[in-house]
């Protein structure tokens, strides 16, 4: 499967206006606490960056009770990526976690925040919230959607290639942590009812 996304900061104030709006003319679709341990090659622990990107992203993500492990191909800031998911049964997060140490993918981040997916003018809009003063969008479609269409409808102005790149290491330097199993089990114990 081919996805198209574009993804943007928003401030605190459009944020709200924006899930006002998609609440009232949009449809929920999904509503959730994500978990992502982002264990992709070329991770360098020191400096929290992917200095050599292999171009190929790892994910085990679990997203309320739902556990998938994600690859997606293609360069980060590319709009066009092919990605592949496997939907694993609830409860095999920790061991599908040993399943990839076991392979040697046993370095990167842990990021975790809530998001709002909404279908909208034939996209899904998703609204994530990382802390209190600190969000993103993303538009998503599929082939045939002008996601920057419908962005520039809402206002909402995508990150450039350095921007997009900026924003991911600040977030690593930030608010994300760097992977440890034993902090992905505080997460899970913590935030979700079966870990």
């Amino acid at each position: 499967m081919t996805e198209i996304e574009i993804r943007g900061k928003l401030t605190s104030t459009k944020f709200t206006e924006l899930f006002e709006l998609l609440t009232k003319k949009g449809e929920l679709s999904d509503h959730y606490h994500r978990l992502s341990v982002d264990i992709s090659p070329g991770f360098d622990p020191q400096t929290k960056t992917w200095k050599n990107s292999s171009g190929t992203d790892i994910r085990l993500k679990k997203s309320g009770d739902k556990e998938k492990l994600s690859i997606k191909t293609g360069d980060f800031k590319d709009k066009e990526r092919k990605e592949v998911e496997i939907k694993l049964v609830t409860g095999q997060f920790l061991s599908s976690l040993d399943f990839l140490e076991s392979l040697g993918y046993s370095s990167g981040m842990i990021y975790f925040w809530e998001s709002w997916e909404f279908n909208y003018l034939g996209v899904e809009i998703k609204l994530s919230k990382y802390t209190e003063d600190y969000f993103t969008f993303e538009v998503e479609g599929k082939e045939n959607s002008d996601v920057d269409l419908i962005a520039s409808k809402l206002g909402l102005t995508p990150y450039t290639n350095d921007e997009y790149r900026t924003a991911i290491d600040w977030e690593n330097q930030n608010i994300h942590r760097l992977y440890s199993r034993k902090i992905v089990e505080k997460v899970l114990k913590e935030n979700f009812q079966a870990a």
